[in-house]
């Protein structure tokens, strides 16, 4: 009986114990800086994860990332967050490509030398405005392929950059656009459960309808009351110029119609990015374009914006209906000339 006992706990248990598994692993896990994306200027977005070396394509499903693929990569020399110019380490935050510069640009723009290049680069704004406020200094962060591409399996070696092999820059390029397909870049990358991921989203979405409705109604304290009163700073000054101008602009007689599209939600370790884009109509404006606010917490932890980006730019083929990728940076064949590959690294 006791031996019948045994076998019935045992086979109860092995019975039970897939249950619980999978109820454990069942729970989806979300990469934590792809809060938000959209189809204009987050349909694809690349997360370069400096402790694994490897760089994921992320495309967007209904507003959630969904990885595509990964990528090895190799960065900087050096370990760490950039700081300063010339330190051989990757910068970590949100950017943007701005520029692509093909073999033969890089050839006109840098000699002989250019080769470590590979095949072609893509252009980030770093040092991007938290850069600024943080105060780091440096440029020509790219994200660019090599004509050594045993530097790949190194893991650290380059200037900063952010290298990867030929075939796979040109892969990857499909799925880019300039102005619209940002770059993360973190030491770890860390993912939520459904529940803290929603969390943090709404908590930015929240500061995001706070400062929209404020501006509907041009109520200037609440709307100042998004800005982060210290570390805040765009064209027109820090916060106490920037309130005065926009008390000045309150002024005016009527309400603006304010709409925003295209919301995307990014975050870093130490802020967040909001992009989207914006119409504005009053009695003596009719504009529409791209604006990016900036984030960090103040110390009660509330997010809070302390820069904000305004442009007509990247605004093309907005009433596209979808995103195709395609070999707009490259040409069909462009591997069959080894041109780029001669020369030492």
């Amino acid at each position: 009986m006791k031996n019948y006992l045994h076998s019935m706990f045992v086979l109860s248990a092995i019975a039970i114990f897939p249950v619980l598994l999978n109820a454990q692993t069942a729970q989806k896990l979300l990469p934590a800086p792809l809060l938000l994306m959209d189809n204009f200027f987050s349909h694809h977005v690349l997360v370069a994860e400096k402790s694994t070396h490897l760089l994921h394509l992320y495309k967007n499903n209904e507003g959630l990332p969904e990885l595509v693929r990964s990528y090895q990569m190799a960065t900087g020399k050096k370990p760490g967050d950039k700081e300063a110019e010339g330190d051989f380490r990757t910068p970590e935050g949100i950017y943007n490509f701005v520029d692509f510069l093909n073999y033969k640009q890089l050839l006109a723009q840098s000699g002989p030398q250019s080769v470590i290049y590979g095949a072609g680069a893509f252009v980030m704004d770093y040092p991007n405005p938290i850069d600024k406020i943080l105060k780091k200094t440096g440029s020509g962060i790219w994200l660019h392929s090599t004509n050594d591409e045993t530097r790949i399996d190194k893991g650290l070696d380059s200037r900063g950059c952010v290298v990867t092999a030929n075939n796979e820059l040109i892969d990857l390029s499909k799925y880019l656009e300039l102005n619209k397909t940002p770059i993360i870049i973190v030491q770890d990358l860390v993912y939520l459960n459904e529940k803290t991921f929603e969390t943090q989203k709404n908590d930015l979405k929240q500061v995001l309808e706070s400062w929209l409705t404020a501006w509907r109604n041009k109520e200037i304290e609440g709307y100042m009351s998004n800005y982060h009163p210290v570390e805040f700073t765009d064209s027109k000054g820090k916060f106490a110029q920037y309130k005065a101008y926009k008390k000045a602009v309150f002024s005016n007689p009527g309400r603006p119609k304010i709409d925003l599209d295209f919301i995307s939600i990014m975050q870093a370790k130490n802020y967040a990015v909001i992009t989207f884009t914006q119409k504005y109509q009053s009695n003596t404006i009719n504009d529409t374009g791209r604006k990016i606010l900036y984030l960090r917490q103040d110390a009660s932890y509330k997010w809070k914006i302390v820069n904000e980006v305004w442009t007509k730019h990247g605004l093309e083929n907005i009433d596209k209906v979808a995103f195709e990728p395609s070999l707009r940076f490259f040409k069909e064949g462009s591997l069959d000339s080894v041109e780029f590959k001669k020369g030492n690294n």
